[in-house]
């Protein structure tokens, strides 16, 4: 027995759901767009707004902090790192170097080096940081990070 045409049809668009499962219907992301998302999550960055912060990522994201041994997918233990980010009062936030790799309709990578200013006292250091954010269209549109390894940069070889 031969499948008749709306079985082929409705066999083709499972397929396609299934290759583009967040973003049926949607055209895939292109690298400009994927830039402007990413700076778009950043912007959140230094709001000093915690709840801001944590509605970039999606439940159940991993996490790996640079300050932290162990990563997580807790939301609690995240957005407990959030507060602590935001408590710095981060400010003049920006990547130098990003990188975006498509890795699919609905996914992409952006990493690179973050650097921020953070107030402390008449200080206000300069903090470098190297990132690798992953994104990820979600079923209603929205662009969250499922994914994210932040790391300090290595000390340069004999020195502390």
């Amino acid at each position: 027995m031969r499948p008749g045409p709306v079985l082929m049809m409705v066999l083709a668009l499972m397929a396609g759901c299934a290759r583009n499962p967040g973003g049926a219907g949607r055209a895939p992301v292109t690298p400009a767009e994927a830039a402007a998302i990413a700076e778009r999550a950043e912007a959140s960055f230094t709001t000093d707004n915690v709840d801001a912060i944590m509605s970039q990522y999606a439940e159940g994201a991993m996490m790996i902090d640079a300050s932290n041994p162990t990563p997580s997918t807790d939301r609690k233990v995240q957005t407990g790192w959030a507060r602590a980010f935001a408590s710095m009062k981060p400010s003049d936030y920006h990547v130098p170097d990003r990188h975006i790799q498509i890795v699919g309709p609905d996914a992409f990578i952006s990493s690179g080096t973050e650097m921020f200013t953070i107030e402390a006292g008449a200080a206000r250091p300069t903090i470098s940081a190297r990132f690798t954010d992953v994104f990820q269209r979600q079923r209603n549109g929205s662009w969250k990070i499922v994914h994210e390894h932040v790391s300090m940069p290595p000390t340069p070889t004999g020195k502390p």
